[in-house]
């Protein structure tokens, strides 16, 4: 029973380790659009530095320079995609009316590199964490 509880609080002490606070600051790198007819995808250049705190998420660089909006974390979520289930955090714009996910690790590669994924509004958005 011991080395059974013992088992348990060393699992979800790794558990707990390997899951990553969404706070902080990246650079969002490609905007994302599908082609339902011909199936395929576009990869669109943009550089918007994010930062994601408590209180809110600022986005500079837009076309009406920097925006900050208040945001509300709701947890973190599993969306599922076409190699399996990811877990994403969830923020609420409460000005906006929008959701904002962004993946609690890189998991999509384009170009050799791997990127976050980020869900803002149902748009697609590759970013990078800036350490």
């Amino acid at each position: 029973m011991k080395k059974f509880l013992l088992l348990l609080v060393l699992s979800i002490g790794v558990l707990s380790v390997n899951a990553r606070e969404p706070y902080g600051d990246y650079i969002s790198r490609y905007i994302v659009s599908f082609d339902s007819q011909t199936k395929t995808k576009s990869y669109h250049p943009i550089y918007n530095p994010i930062k994601i705190t408590h209180s809110g998420i600022r986005v500079s660089n837009t076309n009406q320079g920097v925006k900050t909006w208040e945001a509300k974390y709701q947890g973190p979520i599993r969306l599922t995609n076409a190699g399996g289930s990811e877990r994403f955090h969830n923020f609420y714009l409460t000005n906006q009316r929008v959701e904002f996910s962004i993946s609690d690790r890189a998991i999509v590669k384009y170009n050799g590199k791997w990127y976050y994924m980020i869900i803002f509004d149902g748009q697609v958005q590759l970013a990078e964490s800036v350490y």
